[in-house]
């Protein structure tokens, strides 16, 4: 499959016309179709342990909210991190050359895309401090802790010019929990259900989102789920045998209901794909 590297704009939750706020800037990684996707899933052989759910959660690229930057700490105490969010850490490297903003996220040709940056090592380089600098400038929505002391002693009134200068934005939010700078920020749960004993992971495509659900418990589940994905018909990808079920479903304004059953200590994999003709449907 030839590489590409692309930037193109894919709105996974079609709100509004006019409204982009959470919209992924998408780093394609490769040209693949839902036709591919299908294709490739079916083909994986049943003697591979687990070989159509490692198929499905490497394509396109994780979704996560929140992007820990911890500097040089090494076992950093994380903030709590809402239900229904998920989250990825960047590297210094990554943060100085290759973080960038666009349509309200943070994102790099590596495939990272977030919607906040979280800081939270309080000892930076002027450089780390220039860059998180720009970002908020750019728009960029930050919470953690404010820089207090420049690794560069050298540099310190750079350092303290650029500190004041982020921390009069309003979209940097020190002191804040994760919670209440998403929902600040109007970032709706990309998972929302009744009972927060499962465990979610998500990937996006341009043509597909796909979710995998993991149910740790020894309890059967119906759970009614809603995922922050509009427009898009849902199916139940089975990783055990390669079927593909259709699934009841309901399109609201900003994310779409879903049930389905789950057993004990087992997962399943939903896909959301083609274009829903219709803003809700019931499987007998």
């Amino acid at each position: 499959m030839k590489k590409v590297a692309i930037i193109a704009i894919f709105a996974a939750c079609m709100i509004s016309c006019n409204s982009n706020r959470y919209a992924y800037v998408d780093v394609a990684s490769s040209e693949r179709t839902a036709e591919d996707l299908e294709n490739g899933f079916r083909n994986v052989p049943d003697s591979i342990k687990d070989g159509r759910t490692i198929f499905l959660m490497s394509q396109g690229i994780p979704v996560a909210d929140i992007l820990f930057y911890k500097g040089r700490l090494n076992n950093p105490t994380l903030p709590a991190v809402p239900y229904g969010y998920d989250y990825e850490f960047i590297t210094e490297d990554q943060l100085i050359n290759d973080l960038e903003v666009g349509y309200g996220r943070l994102y790099t040709k590596s495939g990272i895309n977030a919607r906040v940056l979280v800081i939270l090592d309080k000892d930076v380089t002027v450089s780390e401090m220039t860059k998180i600098a720009r970002l908020a400038q750019n728009g960029a929505l930050i919470g953690g802790v404010r820089p207090t002391r420049c690794l560069d002693s050298a540099d310190s009134l750079v350092f303290k010019r650029n500190v004041e200068k982020v921390w009069q934005n309003g979209n940097v939010m020190s002191g804040k929990t994760l919670e209440s700078i998403l929902r600040a920020a109007r970032v709706p749960q990309d998972e929302k259900t009744s009972t927060d004993s499962l465990i979610f992971s998500h990937r996006h495509l341009p043509d597909a989102e796909i979710y995998r659900i993991c149910n740790p418990t020894s309890r059967n589940e119906r759970i009614r789920v809603k995922f922050r994905v509009t427009g898009r018909r849902p199916m139940l990808w089975n990783p055990d045998t390669g079927e593909i079920e259709p699934l009841s479903y309901n399109i609201k304004k900003k994310g779409t209901r879903v049930r389905f059953n789950i057993v004990p200590n087992d997962d399943i994999i939903i896909v959301f794909g083609p274009y829903a003709d219709k803003k809700k449907m019931k499987i007998k």
